[in-house]
């Protein structure tokens, strides 16, 4: 296929959202691993001590939360038809000091063979329009500073930074 100088490739379409299945269980949970195995890391380099969770026991609760998230206040999407890219959990819940609802971004995470396609980008647009359907007033995620791909993304999406969650011993 020739371009003309200055001609940008065709970029690859992403796919739409669509809800969790139980057959996404093997991919999901790989993901909840890696992700949960991680910041447990962070946290206990911090605190100094190894967590007494147990991962396996947590990552089960986590895609139990997964698959029974859905209520009015929940809403819980994957990109990727035949096999999930990624996955987004956002929920609103009504501020304890700002009295207005507000959208919380709660998890979401991309295929590392998918990041850079636009995969992140569906995601959040998505769960921003979700929490904007519901009418909240301000959103929130809480991201580990050591995840700065996951900070640049949520900058890029409008939110910034407001606290510092500090950990110690």
């Amino acid at each position: 296929m020739n371009q003309s100088p200055g001609a940008y490739p065709a970029v690859m379409p992403v796919p739409s959202l669509r809800e969790l299945r139980g057959e996404d269980a093997p991919t999901i949970q790989s993901w909840l691993h890696t992700y949960l195995a991680e910041h447990l890391a962070w946290w206990q380099q911090v605190y100094g001590a190894p967590p007494e969770s147990d991962l396996s026991e947590l990552v089960q609760r986590n895609w139990q939360e997964l698959m029974e998230a859905g209520s009015p206040r929940q809403w819980v999407r994957v990109i990727g038809e035949a096999k999930p890219q990624g996955i987004v959990l956002a929920e609103t819940r009504q501020d304890r000091y700002m009295g207005f609802e507000v959208g919380v971004l709660s998890w979401i995470y991309v295929e590392p063979g998918a990041r850079g396609q636009g995969v992140a980008a569906a995601l959040m647009t998505g769960a921003n329009e979700w929490m904007a359907a519901q009418g909240v007033r301000g959103k929130e995620v809480f991201v580990t500073a050591q995840n700065v791909a996951a900070v640049r993304l949520y900058q890029r999406h409008g939110y910034q930074i407001c606290d510092h969650r500090m950990l110690g011993r």
